[in-house]
């Protein structure tokens, strides 16, 4: 790898390329972290900025500099000495044939040499796609160029059946080792922190391509490290596969091997046993009204010694002094046409993109959405798409399309699928499994298509909201739902300014909403008035103005808010 990179450098010459070692498992693959440096005596130095990874390369002898050992890999059957080394993890032979590990000799960077090692193969619908791989000589992992990006023990699950996951395939094993079925582990382990993970798209690209096997399994445990980034895992494989679906296992040890292990006497089971009792006694995962006191402990410790803190920003100091936004919630937005409702929604999440890395799923039944793109990019660029004053430039126009490319999925409004509710929420599902979209707007709601037999037409909206609820709280995202008012007796300017009750069926929407916003338009402003605001942590009731630059079509603050 290194020796492809080091031809660019010439003697004395720093160059910054793209990293070979940590490139291929990153989100942007494209940035030049790693400097190389040619030395007088043609030796190349080489540092990454991101991963860490820095070493030499030494010329050879015909003045061609070398490589790290070649990438081919010998792959032959375990013999004696992977075998002790897998007996001293506490996996038998069988074990270890059941799951095809097979031996190698590989480089490894941090011990800087060749050793004997152990692969664990990656299948998919029988063939091999990828391999990990672990020194036996000491502490130290790598993989073939790619990587892994599928569950290790996908192809043996036996589909419709509970699948139990686990952090790393030494874990796997263990479980295996004590007789459990259907187990896997997630390829590139876990991420140091929640919001890390909810990045990290690709890193998740395992659930999207296991995705027909998780949707048949009746249930899925997660039995993951019970370290915080262990937790932080679980919190997003919940969130991604749909927390009504998982049950939490808990258990006293860091991981499934160190409970294999485990020779405590004092300990009334054998490890094996206490293995199948751990998954056994996994709980629902929290979800409101499904879970004992004590699953949520840990939540009400950090809850004690930290606060509540508050939902993320809404780019605006005005506007976040009575409103933030919080995952698992729902927001009803209203006002009269044209009063820049649907424009305030596209102004938070561009602003919430920004600062929180959020991504968006966007349902605009009156947006087509080529129109919706040059929008957003607007408001990220705060210049006009289209000819005019103050015109994006060709360079502006190509990043701020990457921007909304890479933070904004669109659900198809125009085509076949219908505009029903199920439709809707089963995309949205999907575009969180897929690139954990955290944010998702539907707009207006009166477009749904809704069966109102034996049923009035506030029993229907009462129905539909509960679902969407449900959906925030399952999916850990955040939903904007934009309703127009009922009925409009005046025009202009001087008109009442609505709130949730002159939406039709009004009481549902009032009752069943976590946040209600009305977005008025004010003399010379845009009034952000808050009406409904069930968490005192998110915000409160009151309102509040904004200044609209027609230009840029973008919301800016007051000055005398300041």
């Amino acid at each position: 790898m290194i020796a492809e990179l080091v031809e660019q450098t010439h003697f004395n010459e720093s160059t910054r390329v793209v990293c070979p070692f940590c490139s291929p498992d990153r989100r942007k693959q494209n940035i030049k972290d790693m400097t190389l440096t040619r030395k007088d005596d043609g030796a190349v130095v080489y540092h990454c900025h991101h991963c860490f990874e820095k070493g030499s390369v030494q010329p050879r002898k015909e003045t061609k500099l070398s490589a790290v050992p070649s990438p081919t890999v010998i792959k032959e059957p375990l013999a004696t000495p992977h075998y002790e080394w897998l007996k001293s993890r506490g996996i038998s032979p069988d074990t270890a044939n059941k799951m095809k590990l097979f031996a190698a000799e590989k480089y490894f960077h941090k011990i800087g040499k060749v050793t004997p090692a152990i692969g664990f193969p990656y299948f998919r619908q029988g063939s091999l796609v990828a391999t990990k791989y672990r020194s036996i000589s000491a502490k130290d992992f790598t993989q073939d160029m790619g990587g892994a990006h599928d569950f290790f023990g996908i192809d043996n699950v036996e589909v419709g059946k509970p699948i139990i996951i686990v952090e790393g395939e030494m874990d796997a094993l263990s479980a295996i080792e004590a007789g459990l079925n259907n187990v896997v582990s997630v390829p590139s382990g876990a991420p140091m922190k929640v919001a890390e993970a909810r990045r990290d798209d690709k890193r998740f690209a395992f659930i999207q391509n296991a995705q027909q096997v998780l949707d048949k399994a009746p249930y899925v445990v997660l039995a993951t490290d019970q370290d915080p980034s262990g937790q932080a895992l679980a919190e997003e494989l919940a969130r991604r596969i749909g927390k009504d679906k998982c049950r939490l296992a808990k258990f006293h040890k860091k991981d499934l091997n160190e409970v294999l292990l485990d020779d405590d006497p004092t300990l009334e089971d054998v490890p094996s046993t206490l293995i199948h009792k751990i998954i056994n006694d996994a709980e629902p995962y929290p979800v409101a009204g499904l879970s004992m006191a004590n699953s949520f402990e840990d939540r009400l410790n950090t809850l004690y010694s930290k606060g509540t803190g508050k939902g993320v920003s809404t780019g605006y100091d005005s506007v976040d002094n009575i409103y933030t936004v919080a995952p698992s919630q729902l927001t009803v937005v209203t006002g009269y046409p044209s009063s820049g409702k649907s424009n305030f929604v596209d102004q938070l999440m561009v602003n919430i993109g920004k600062d929180s890395d959020w991504k968006f799923a966007i349902c605009s039944f009156e947006n087509q959405p080529e129109i919706h793109i040059s929008r957003l990019m607007e408001i990220y660029t705060k210049k006009r798409f289209f000819d005019g004053k103050d015109r994006m430039t060709e360079e502006e126009r190509t990043k701020a399309f990457k921007w909304v490319n890479d933070h904004f999925v669109f659900i198809d409004t125009n085509g076949d699928e219908p505009s029903s509710l199920d439709s809707i929420l089963s995309r949205a599902a999907t575009a969180v499994k897929s690139i954990g979209v955290k944010g998702i707007v539907i707009d207006p709601y009166n477009y749904i298509e809704m069966n109102k037999t034996n049923t009035t037409e506030t029993e229907a909206i009462s129905a539909m909201l509960t679902r969407i609820q449900k959906f925030c709280k399952t999916h850990d995202v955040h939903i904007w739902f934009v309703a127009h008012p009922s009925k409009i007796n005046r025009s202009g300017v001087d008109q009442p300014r609505p709130d949730g009750m002159a939406i039709s069926g009004s009481m549902a929407w009032w009752a069943k909403t976590d946040c209600g916003i009305t977005v008025h338009r004010g003399d010379g402003c845009v009034e952000i008035a808050v009406w409904k605001c069930r968490y005192r942590w998110v915000g409160q009731q009151g309102e509040t103005s904004l200044l609209y630059n027609k230009t840029s079509g973008t919301y800016e603050e007051h000055l005398d808010h300041f």
